[in-house]
């Protein structure tokens, strides 16, 4: 369905309302335990199988009115990658804060402490239902994202600062938090606290909030983002609380059904989760059941994510209309890859799209071109390429296996290069990652790495032009020598963008180096096949490999070290693992 196709089936909605009331809703308990799933009208389902390439959620759209001259400038500037012709952006998803005060006339929320937004609400001025109905006339999907247990940015305007201040010596109050000390956990990164949904008032205030977008506005639907550094219940208390979560999501989809039944078109509800179903049970999100049960339409999966086990959340969802999207955040990225090439980024898509992705979420590109910022041009390419595995099919990519952390800096979770089990929060921390990994001083064990592939190189070898195998090391023990005798240190992240919550963000991190001659003495197996001896590249070790040693999917890499001295006790850290593809012909950023 294209935009148009889409618009005129929003403006004919009406037409389906008898179509829409037969949406039953059969609530006893299964003989077995549980509840039995949700049936879902014929236009409902048209819904959720709409054409959403690339859903792209605005983080926190906190708009300084001083920098604009006018309504108009703030939705051109919004809107500038969304109204690219060359876009693959389907679905629009607003986040209009932290779910803690409102940039709407709200019964349940405090508005925002900043002049304009109050003087709008007072002239009668509603710039979510802009938005709204702006991104509708463009004959587009939208839908209003609620952080679920939003903190970093419950921001106050300083006046004579230009600007909104959301650090955590600079947070509104606020006033429920204050009333009710005994509802919120307290974290590092916020003064206020979070809520502990263990707590039915929490509870009930969340579902409250989630009643009043649902019933004053027409989206098309509501995200419920549990990805976003939102812990929702005590350390150590997760998995054993879900089924209150649980009921929660179940009483949210109810009401949203009503509304649906009501209004006589359909209401979708997505729900944005960690990567993984460990991650999920880690966080006390009972997924497999939410699809069971047709609580929720779309996942979203991850945040600062290369690594989606898509594959088994389609194997929970077989059957079922359920769509998953995989989520990339370009700003608390994975670590090492924030703001990466273009050919990173396509690696990544190739392997969703192979693993069964039905889309992309974007989150934290940016929304139009922006002369202070670096990265515009390329989140413009990206929007134009990410639209499905056909149109990246021959360009050039790079395919890696992921770092553990990333994005954050360690006030929320630790770096990789001095690790430590989180115990809170599993979303955002990549903690199952492999990187960074030891090779065994013995030279006798390797250490294993699965690299994923999604392009099928060995059934297209005549389209390609070049194939290698990149790695990073860092030896600590090169770092006493002198610089005639090691290869020169290599950045393995760069702090690109500062981050306000909690500090600067992860600050820069540099390998040791590696000592001349170590690139004779580092075998590297791909699927057990031994890629030869490395040359020296800017400081990587490069292997050649062929298209026939590769497989489509997962690929086994296997590294060690040879006669190195087994009484050392530093080892060999491999920082970065990555294959790269060129294609013939092809044009790179």
């Amino acid at each position: 369905m294209d935009r148009r196709e889409f618009l005129g089936a929003a403006v004919a909605g009406v037409v389906g309302a008898a179509q829409l009331s037969a949406c039953r809703i059969a609530m006893e308990d299964r003989p077995g335990g549980g509840k039995p799933p949700v049936r879902l009208s014929p236009l409902h389902l048209e819904a959720v199988n709409r054409r959403r390439r690339v859903a792209k959620n605005f983080d926190v759209l906190l708009i300084d009115p001083d920098t604009y001259p006018s309504i108009d400038a703030i939705l051109e500037s919004r809107f500038a990658f969304i109204d690219d012709p060359e876009s693959c952006i389907d679905s629009v998803w607003w986040n209009w804060g932290e779910g803690n005060v409102a940039a709407y006339p709200s019964k349940i929320l405090p508005t925002y402490n900043q002049p304009a937004y109050q003087r709008w609400i007072r002239e009668g001025i509603d710039i979510v239902r802009i938005f709204q109905d702006e991104t509708r006339r463009r004959g587009l999907e939208v839908f209003f994202s609620e952080r679920m247990n939003g903190s970093d940015n419950d921001p106050q305007f300083i006046p004579g600062r230009g600007t909104f201040i959301d650090d955590m010596h600079n947070q509104n109050r606020i006033p429920l938090k204050q009333q009710n000390p005994d509802w919120i956990m307290v974290m590092p990164w916020n003064p206020n606290g979070i809520w502990n949904y263990a707590v039915e008032g929490v509870r009930d205030y969340v579902f409250r909030k989630m009643e009043e977008v649902a019933t004053v506005y027409d989206f098309d639907g509501i995200e419920l983002d549990f990805a976003r550094m939102c812990p929702i219940f005590p350390l150590g208390q997760a998995w054993e609380n879900h089924s209150l979560l649980t009921d929660l999501i179940r009483r949210i989809r109810m009401m949203t059904l009503e509304v649906e039944r009501r209004r006589g078109r359909a209401f979708l509800l997505a729900a944005r989760v960690p990567e993984n179903l460990l991650g999920c049970h880690f966080d006390g999100m009972d997924v497999g059941t939410w699809i069971k049960e047709q609580l929720v339409d779309i996942l979203a999966l991850g945040c600062r994510n290369f690594e989606v086990d898509l594959v088994a959340f389609r194997q929970l969802a077989e059957g079922l209309p359920t769509k998953l999207l995989g989520v990339i955040d370009d700003h608390h990225s994975s670590d090492g890859y924030c703001a990466p090439p273009i050919e990173v980024l396509r690696g990544v898509w190739s392997n969703w799209y192979h693993q069964g992705a039905d889309g992309i979420q974007t989150f934290n590109f940016k929304y139009g071109p922006d002369p202070g910022e670096l990265h515009w041009p390329m989140h413009q390419q990206a929007f134009r390429e990410m639209g499905g595995a056909e149109v990246i099919r021959h360009l050039d990519k790079t395919f890696v296996v992921q770092r553990r952390g990333g994005g954050h800096g360690k006030i929320v979770m630790p770096n990789p290069e001095d690790w430590t089990t989180p115990r809170l929060m599993y979303s955002n921390t990549n903690m199952l990652e492999a990187l960074p990994a030891a090779l065994d001083n013995s030279g006798r064990v390797d250490t294993l790495l699965t690299l994923n592939v999604g392009d099928d190189i060995p059934s297209e070898a005549d389209r390609v032009a070049s194939l290698r195998l990149r790695l990073l090391l860092s030896d600590p023990a090169a770092a006493r020598l002198p610089k005639s005798r090691k290869h020169p240190p290599v950045m393995v992240r760069d702090r690109l963008v500062p981050e306000r919550v909690g500090g600067p963000g992860p600050e820069p991190h540099w390998t040791s180096g590696m000592a001349r001659g170590i690139e004779k003495r580092v075998e590297v197996r791909i699927n057990n096949l031994n890629l030869g001896t490395a040359r020296v590249d800017s400081g990587w070790l490069e292997y050649k490999v062929k298209p026939d040693q590769l497989a489509l999917g997962k690929n086994l890499v296997g590294v060690c070290v040879a006669d190195r001295a087994s009484n050392l006790a530093e080892e060999i850290l491999i920082e970065k693992l990555e294959l790269t593809v060129r294609y013939k012909g092809a044009e790179s950023a």
